[in-house]
């Protein structure tokens, strides 16, 4: 495996000379190995640091290895072909069936043949690997690194069956960031490498969990998960700020003009809405903002429906 890719493995074993026997033998093999020795933790440290791989012992405390395959696997934000293998000490038809009827791609019996695993877990990255990036071409544009529409309308679906199992705040701010008259200096500034532009300075702001994506015409969304009202508007003035200070390719400061539109719900659950609709309700809300050419504050959808 090359150095500089690296996969990340999660280790979830109860055993500690187990554990570290395995761990220990992943790590000459080229993975990098986040150990851990309970159910619950697995889960936490699964949602947070998104590993390529799991392999969790059947025996764990608190959450058993199938419990936690199956929560990840209900789980709309987990990648849902993440390898994950469960180990365990017996080797009953029942487990077996309740393990692969959970999500998990293969089940081991102690001891493991570490040979055979090593061989099984390569195959398995392969074709999450080219999986992944079979996706990536289709759903991310090669100039600005952002999402098409197909990708965040795919992402909208995925967070939004979040928020509505959490009862969390969710919201889409859409954007369009016109240019001045006077700024047209060089006409190879074209959209995808101004909107390029605005996509880094975005990421150089933005949370990890926030999603940024095309929508036509030349105008941006971006998926604010854990967002109500007043924190897309917050969002907003941020991006505003973060591109008024920063510099594009003509070596001069932005001359973007930032105007919003959004649509936010304080509880997802209790909205009765589509998550591709609040999409839509940003874009109306956005169009009201570039036909009242109000490039201040932005504007809600509730203040123009």
């Amino acid at each position: 495996m090359d150095s500089d890719k690296r996969l990340l493995l999660l280790l979830a074993s109860e055993g500690e000379w187990a554990g570290r026997s395995l761990e220990s033998v992943l790590e000459a093999n080229g993975y990098v190995v986040l150990r851990c020795q309970s159910g619950r933790r697995a889960l936490e440290l699964s949602r947070r640091a998104r590993p390529q791989a799991l392999i969790l012992d059947e025996s764990l405390p608190e959450m058993s290895g199938i419990e936690v395959t199956r929560a990840l696997r209900a789980d709309p934000l987990f990648d849902r072909v993440t390898p994950i293998v469960i180990t365990g000490a017996a080797a009953t038809g029942r487990l077996r069936n309740e393990a692969y009827g959970a999500g998990a791609w293969e089940y081991c019996v102690h001891p493991i043949d570490t040979e055979v695993l090593l061989l099984k877990l390569a195959t398995f990255l392969r074709a999450k690997v080219q999986s992944d990036e079979w996706r990536t071409r289709s759903l991310i544009d090669d100039v600005t690194g952002l999402y098409s529409m197909e990708g965040l309308q795919q992402w909208a679906r995925r967070l939004g069956a979040r928020a509505i199992r959490g009862h969390e705040p969710f919201a889409c701010v859409a954007i369009d960031p016109s240019i001045t008259d006077d700024a047209v200096r060089l006409p190879e500034f074209g959209v995808a490498e101004r909107l390029a532009h605005i996509a880094e300075v975005w990421r150089a702001s933005a949370r990890r969990s926030d999603v940024m994506g095309h929508l036509d015409g030349g105008r941006l969304a971006i998926l604010a998960p854990e967002t109500d009202g007043p924190g897309a508007s917050r969002l907003v003035e941020r991006l505003r700020t973060a591109l008024e200070q920063s510099v594009d390719i003509s070596g001069e400061h932005s001359n973007a003009v930032l105007r919003a539109g959004y649509c936010a719900f304080a509880d997802f659950a209790a909205a009765a809405v589509e998550p591709v609709e609040v999409m839509r309700r940003a874009e109306r809300a956005l169009a009201h903002a570039t036909t009242a050419r109000i490039s201040g504050p932005a504007v809600a959808f509730d203040q123009v429906s």
